[in-house]
This record gives structure tokens, sequence and C-alpha cells, in this order.
């Protein structure tokens, strides 16, 4: 199913699906500067990675960059859903510490990253505060202050 915007151009509230091909003609495009195909590039790379270190999880994936009227987003903000199994505290691998640490995927990706277990309440906590448009915004697109936008799960 494609993606759904609203008549303000934002994604339409809810978690919808996308394949990293959607993603890139949705919100990958030169809008004044390549900024965004160079976040494009960086969340391709980040995947590739995610796709070789875990089993079962997803990328939901939120802020400016899902939202086509920000020319130039300065991040991409990322939920990474691991299975309900895998302990967060527990030991990772080398390769999969560096895409759980919120530290690290900033440091090489630069994607302010939020890992959580499918179905736990944080999960859903973290979903529901990046359903919320930023306030600056809000206040440059004119848009309520409680304004609630779209996230994007990467379908493999």
């Amino acid at each position: 199913m494609p993606l759904v915007f609203d008549d303000r151009q934002l994604l339409a509230p809810g978690i919808q699906d996308a394949t990293l091909e959607e993603i890139d003609r949705h919100f990958a495009r030169f809008q004044k500067t390549d900024k965004r195909i160079k976040l494009f590039d960086s969340l391709r790379a980040f995947l590739g990675e995610v796709a070789r270190a875990f089993i079962g999880c997803q990328v939901i994936i939120d802020g400016s960059f899902v939202m086509p009227c920000v020319d130039e987003p300065g991040d991409i903000d990322l939920i990474l859903v691991l299975p309900a199994d895998i302990d967060l505290s527990g030991d990772f691998k080398p390769h999969q510490y560096n895409l759980v640490s919120a530290r690290r995927v900033k440091t090489e990706f630069k994607f302010d990253c939020r890992t959580v277990n499918a179905g736990s309440a944080a999960e859903q906590e973290w979903i529901e505060f990046f359903s919320q448009v930023d306030v600056k915004w809000c206040r440059q697109f004119g848009l309520p202050a409680d304004s609630k936008k779209g996230l994007v799960r990467v379908l493999p």
C-alpha cells in the first residue's frame, strides 16, 4: 500500500509500511541541497548493517526526514525495534552493539536512535513521542502545537 499523506502533506497518523525504494522516492530527493540524498545513503548503510546483525528486528523512521515540507532535515530519527526476547542490557557482539548504542549510531550514521523491544511499553512511548510534530516545525509551517504525523516502518 502506498504511503498516505494528509492535507498538510504530513504522513497520515500511525505507522505506515514502506520499502526502501518507496522511502527513496518520497523522501530522498534534492530540495535546495543534497542533504536528503546524503541522509538516505546513510540510512541505506545503516539498514544493511541492521540486516546483517539482527534477525527479525524492525526499523521505524521519524523526524523531519519524513516531512517532505522540510527542505534540509538535520538527521533521521529512528526506533530500532528488537525482538521481545532480546535482553537490551545483555552482551552484544561489537557489530551489534554499534547499532543499539545511541551514541555510536549518532557518531557513525548521524541518526538519533532509540532501541526498544517489540511490544514493550518503551516502544509505545517512543512511537507516541515521535508521532508529535516538533514545535519548531509547527511554528514554521503554521501547524497547531499538538499536530501529529505518521511514522514509516521499513519493510525488508
